[in-house]
């Protein structure tokens, strides 16, 4: 497990300004959003290939994947990079943001691999029994949830519909785009995992905020602008409060294929 001071954040802030400020083009439509989709929890792993704690937490992760009811990301931050191996997946954008976590924590350091279960559950990703007991939680905690609806529209357009199913929520949310991989297999061959084969599951590719949201039914065109010389597999849009706090809602769509209409 490795520990990192606040002293890092300063130019991960840099590098994630400048991804939140690509711009997607979105077009407003009218009419009324869909039902929701099924309840969706969030769960994030920050890992790293670099970790020698972390293949059983990626393990874990892809046990979660599988389920309909969960939406694991897997988010490989830069810090372990200079340990020998430099992580194929690695950003800063995802050590800045595991970092806002311990800012809204109050505590002295980040540390690999550490799970966060809608935005407000925080757990060590090598602690299973600890892992499904904050899912469990979030899973029971039903205030402020909204409905969410994503549909792909064709390779490089989705879909965003959001019903406001709580009209006494009046809080200001970030709408977050994700795409992400099915799954990695790397051979490590330097560092603290020299010689091991490590299996990363829904590797985020992309992670930026669209729009603000504050409480209004919503439903919006979002063109995507993909990733050079990469095509996620999967994109997903999940609701977070401002500041990095409670997710409202989520959902995921598989970009390879498109679903017949009726």
């Amino acid at each position: 497990m490795l520990f990192v001071t606040k002293t890092h954040r300063a130019r991960s802030r840099a590098l994630y300004g400048l991804a939140v400020a690509c711009a997607l083009f979105t077009v407003l439509l009218t009419g009324t959003p869909a039902l929701a989709d099924e309840k969706i929890t969030v769960v994030e792993l920050f890992t790293s290939q670099g970790c020698p704690a972390c293949p059983r937490a990626d393990k874990l992760l892809g046990e979660l994947a599988v389920r309909d009811d969960i939406l694991a990301l897997s988010q490989h931050v830069d810090y372990w990079d200079y340990y020998g191996w430099p992580d194929p997946f690695a950003s800063d954008v995802y050590s800045h943001r595991q970092q806002r976590y311990l800012d809204q924590r109050g505590l002295p350091y980040v540390y690999t691999p550490q799970i966060v279960v809608d935005g407000k559950h925080h757990a060590s990703g090598n602690k299973p029994h600890e892992v499904m007991s904050r899912i469990e939680s979030a899973q029971k905690d039903n205030q402020g949830r909204i409905g969410l609806h994503l549909e792909r529209l064709s390779d490089t357009q989705i879909r965003i519909q959001i019903s406001d199913v709580d009209a006494r929520y009046r809080g200001e949310a970030e709408i977050i785009i994700v795409r992400y991989d099915d799954k990695h297999v790397t051979e490590v061959t330097r560092g603290e995992n020299r010689g091991k084969t490590i299996t990363n599951f829904h590797v985020v590719r992309l992670m930026r905020p669209v729009a603000l949201w504050n409480g209004e039914a919503v439903d919006v065109v979002v063109a995507l602008q993909e990733l050079e010389g990469a095509r996620p597999a999967y994109c997903a849009i999940f609701v977070q409060e401002r500041g990095q706090g409670r997710i409202l809602g989520a959902s995921a769509v598989d970009m390879r294929v498109v679903a017949p209409r009726g």
